[in-house]
């Protein structure tokens, strides 16, 4: 965490530059089109007391796409392999739409009036490095959406780890170093603030990712880094559903 730091000191003077980077890039900004999806779960799935339920919230990477290239959101294939591999009724639903920051996922969470679900993705922090939060408002929204989780529910959490953003393509340099640096440092903060939680998890996403290209268009995830994401918060949420 400390050389982390230290090697984000080296960086400030590169955050002018960054900055007009970053406002030439919100002109016309790499996107797929994503809106809030959150209603009634599934009527073909049973809603009794036997069927598991998985909720997505957070940013582009929970948003199913919109092509089939796209991906299906890394709440499907979490889904996908839940069933598979515990053999049990699962459905999902998600609450996420593409660009959404920290507090934009707290917002909507204080807008869901039923957490009755049993495990909950959150992928969040992308937009926040490009927003540059501050190490502490992010913390601080990491806190307060754990304890409102906990307060609605007994969910179990499953945090997926910020993705390396050297690699995404699509921003230039020096934009993309240094989103790179501050994501790695905002990764450790988010790993920090859940560990020794027994309903929580971090998903590293070095470890759950396969080698290769992790972006379709320079900047979103590929349908087979959703997949893979999604297989390995299958395994450590069905560890956490048994605690």
């Amino acid at each position: 965490m400390l050389v982390r730091a230290v090697v984000w000191a080296f960086c400030l003077p590169l955050l002018p530059v960054c900055w007009l980077q970053l406002k030439l890039i919100r002109r016309q900004p790499p996107k797929i089109d994503g809106v809030t999806l959150l209603g009634a779960w599934p009527d073909n799935v049973s809603t009794s007391s036997v069927a598991r339920r998985v909720l997505g919230l957070g940013d582009q990477a929970i948003v199913p796409g919109d092509s089939l290239n796209s991906g299906q959101g890394i709440t499907a294939y979490c889904t996908e392999s839940l069933i598979g591999q515990a053999d049990r009724e699962t459905t999902w639903q998600v609450a996420g739409q593409a660009g959404a920051t920290a507090g934009d996922v707290l917002a909507t969470c204080r807008g869901i009036d039923d957490l009755k679900v049993d495990l909950i993705l959150i992928s969040m922090g992308i937009n926040d490095v490009s927003r540059l939060t501050s190490l502490m408002r992010w913390q601080a929204r990491i806190f307060d959406l754990i304890f409102l989780i906990r307060q609605k529910g007994t969910a179990k959490i499953i945090f997926l780890g910020l993705p390396p953003m050297a690699r995404f393509q699509a921003l230039p340099q020096p934009l993309r170093a240094v989103c790179g640096v501050r994501a790695r440092l905002m990764d450790a903060v988010l790993k920090r603030s859940v560990s020794g939680l027994d309903f929580a998890a971090h998903l590293d996403f070095e470890t759950g990712a396969p080698a290769g290209a992790i972006t379709e268009d320079g900047y979103h995830l590929t349908a087979e880094v959703q997949k893979a994401l999604g297989a390995r918060a299958a395994s450590l949420g069905l560890h956490l559903l048994r605690v």
